[in-house]
Parts: C-alpha cells; structure tokens; sequence
C-alpha cells in the first residue's frame, strides 16, 4: 500500500472503530473542517505543517493507533509537493519567439508592414490637410476681394485760415 497516503490511513481507523468525524473533532479539539481535509490529503487546504503534524498526532491517540506512520506518509506528501515546486521554478521558460516557431498574429512581419503603412498614411493625409488649409486661407491680394459698392462719401474737410487778412496799401504816404 505504498499509494496510500496519511488520509487514508487516518480515515480507515476512523472507520475500524465507527468513529464519526465529529466524535474525532470533540475528542482532538480540531476542527470539522481540518479533519475533512486531512483524510481527503489536501496538503493546499491545510494549515502550517507544524500544526497538521500535531493533528495528525491528536487523531491517531482518538482512533488508538500509533502516530509513526500517517506522520511517516505526510512527510512524504509534504516532500512530493516541494520537490514538485522547486522542479517547477527551476524549470527554464522558454519564450515562444525565441524558440523559432510559428510566429503569432501579433508578430507576423506582414501585419507589422501593414500597420506602418497605415500610420505613414494617416501623418501624411494629416500634413496634406494642413498644407491646404494655409493656401486657402491666405490674405487677399491689394484691393481683391473688396466690396464693389462704397459707403457714401463724407465731404472733405478743407482747412479754412480764419485770421484776418490785412491788405497792404499801395499807397504811398
């Protein structure tokens, strides 16, 4: 039984004895929910291993038997689940476009022409656009575009010296 892990082991004392899972969790002190996921060998669902060991410890006192071997069998899940991790970051990851497969939609070389070609085409519109707009607005040229009709002439003031003239006689005194 080499497949059989702390859980099991636990849970078929459990079972010898027709003990309930709440008469083990009166009797260690630990709650419903741990005893549940010790016997399924859900190391995920589990509290810090410190404290599952002394679970583990607790049920097998309730269930009489002894503690050496469901502790021997979490260890080795614990160990299992650790070298899994360590061999999970140590395992190189490896980026698609460099390992010179298939390249994807995103960096397919076409659709990075076609996109360029797109922006050149839009600058290139916008500069039009502006271009145009200066031509078409610049000042008319000396006496283009003036109104044909012309406000009614104001008289023209004409300076009048009002000092008094004086005649020069001619005569002779």
């Amino acid at each position: 039984m080499d497949d059989e892990h702390f859980g099991n082991c636990l849970r078929r004392a459990r079972e010898d004895r027709a003990l309930t899972v709440g008469d083990i969790s009166a009797a260690t002190k630990v709650p419903r929910s741990a005893i549940e996921h010790l016997e399924a060998g859900s190391l995920s669902s589990l509290p810090a291993h410190v404290f599952v060991r002394g679970f583990i410890r607790s049920y097998s006192k309730a269930v009489g038997i002894n503690d050496t071997r469901p502790l021997s069998l979490f260890d080795r899940a614990v160990n299992a689940k650790n070298e899994a991790a360590r061999v999970e970051a140590v395992s190189p990851v490896i980026d698609p476009s460099l390992a010179g497969g298939v390249p994807s939609e995103e960096e397919d070389p076409s659709r990075r022409r076609g996109l360029g070609l797109a922006v050149f085409v839009i600058i290139f519109v916008l500069i039009a656009t502006i271009a145009f707009s200066l031509l078409l607005r610049r000042p008319p040229q000396s006496g283009e575009g003036l109104s044909m009709t012309r406000p009614a002439a104001t008289p023209a003031l004409v300076a009048v010296d009002e000092s008094p003239v004086r005649a020069r006689s001619t005569t002779r005194s």
